[in-house]
């Protein structure tokens, strides 16, 4: 069947009648110098396939350019001597802030947690509304958000139900194989399966964690915000959503506005403190365990303060703050407290400050971290992830 379609439409765009992939190939290198080949799951480890790609295209007098657009599991290794790489991810948070340039900031992390940075969910975003609303077209049984975790589910799985009962595990927070086989009611080694094809395909990831015992386990995530938000809300409540309940359409806005956003903002400044003390502080801090979402209280007297995450190594200490709210900006009464926390919990010059926030920093913050080398402010332009 590939290779009746791909031979009417090579007769369609060359204007050559072919009869399989051999006389195919000949008529586009013939015609096209450059050649895009979208998914070829089906056919990428056929051998007469791969035989008459490299026969009639790689080693032809004059080979055009070719692209290949594939998944992580497709063979390609029988279609070319040797071959570029590239690995192309969903749009990041800075990617999003171009494509929307006049989005506020804290906009654009709403945006990108719900998208999970995929076009086919930001094309549909209406620059003239506001984000409640964009989330509220969202949550349409017919809008990109509702039917891309579906359709995608049914393209690579036989039987996507039990797929989908795994990850909805996970998205309800169990990252174990028990946790998630106790949720879904599958026994360990059928989970063990299910989440081994989800890794493989990319809906799910692999983390080193400690637990509280103080041992290393697995911990499985998934990989894309948007596939957890998916699982998370609209999975398990289509129904709903498919009688249009205004009432629980605004619960899970509200939800969203409140929670989810906040959430990935944390998610994305731990990816970045990660990446910064291994690169950047490694000479001074030596610290080799992965920060995690853990708040603290620092308390003096009647002074409190919290910060997400504190970790340390001997005399040296990080510090982690991430602003929830978007009215939040780290002026001087609040850099004095950051300030006042960090030297109550540890000395000052062996420490250093990660501050976050979903807009602008101010003035003050700017100057003062210019001239403090033990402070770091970072913007959301700055979330590459």
């Amino acid at each position: 069947m590939a290779e009746k379609i791909f031979s009417d439409y090579v007769k369609e765009k060359t204007g050559t009648t072919v009869s399989g992939w051999e006389d195919g190939f000949i008529a586009i290198s013939k015609k096209h110098k450059i050649i895009l080949f979208d998914d070829l799951s089906s056919v990428s480890s056929y051998k007469r396939f791969q035989k008459a790609f490299y026969d009639n295209m790689i080693m032809g007098n004059a080979p055009p350019f070719v692209v290949f657009i594939i998944q992580p599991i497709d063979d390609i290794t029988g279609l070319a001597d040797n071959y570029i790489e590239i690995n192309i991810e969903y749009f990041s948070v800075p990617e999003v802030m171009k494509l929307y340039p006049k989005l506020s900031k804290f906009d654009v992390l709403g945006l990108c947690a719900m998208s999970g940075g995929i076009p086919k969910i930001l094309c549909e975003y209406d620059r003239q509304a506001s984000l409640e609303d964009n989330l509220k077209n969202m949550l349409n049984p017919s809008s990109g958000f509702c039917v891309f975790m579906p359709e995608m589910m049914q393209k690579y799985f036989r039987k996507p139900e039990n797929y989908h009962h795994i990850l909805c595990a996970i998205a309800n927070g169990n990252h174990s194989v028990s946790d998630i086989g106790k949720f879904c009611g599958f026994e360990y080694n059928k989970c063990d399966n299910y989440l081994s094809s989800l890794i493989s395909y990319g809906f799910v990831k692999t983390e080193k964690v400690i637990s509280q015992r103080g041992t290393e386990k697995t911990a499985y995530i998934i990989t894309n915000n948007y596939f957890r938000l998916w699982h998370l809300y609209i999975y398990r409540n289509r129904t709903e959503l498919q009688l249009g309940s205004q009432e629980f359409i605004d619960g899970i806005v509200k939800n969203i506005m409140k929670k989810e956003i906040h959430g990935f903002h944390l998610q994305k400044a731990f990816a970045f403190a990660n990446e910064r003390i291994e690169n950047d502080l490694w000479e001074s801090f030596h610290i080799t365990q992965k920060v995690i979402y853990a708040p603290q209280i620092v308390s003096g007297n009647t002074f409190h303060y919290t910060f997400d995450a504190i970790v340390r190594n001997g005399d040296k200490a990080i510090f982690i703050k991430v602003f929830e709210s978007p009215n939040e900006n780290c002026g001087q009464e609040e850099l004095h407290k950051i300030r006042k926390a960090v030297s109550l919990a540890n000395k000052y010059y062996d420490s250093h400050i990660y501050i976050f926030t979903n807009r602008r920093f101010s003035d003050y913050a700017v100057a003062e971290a210019a001239n403090d080398e033990t402070i770091s402010l970072v913007d959301v332009e700055r979330l590459k992830y």
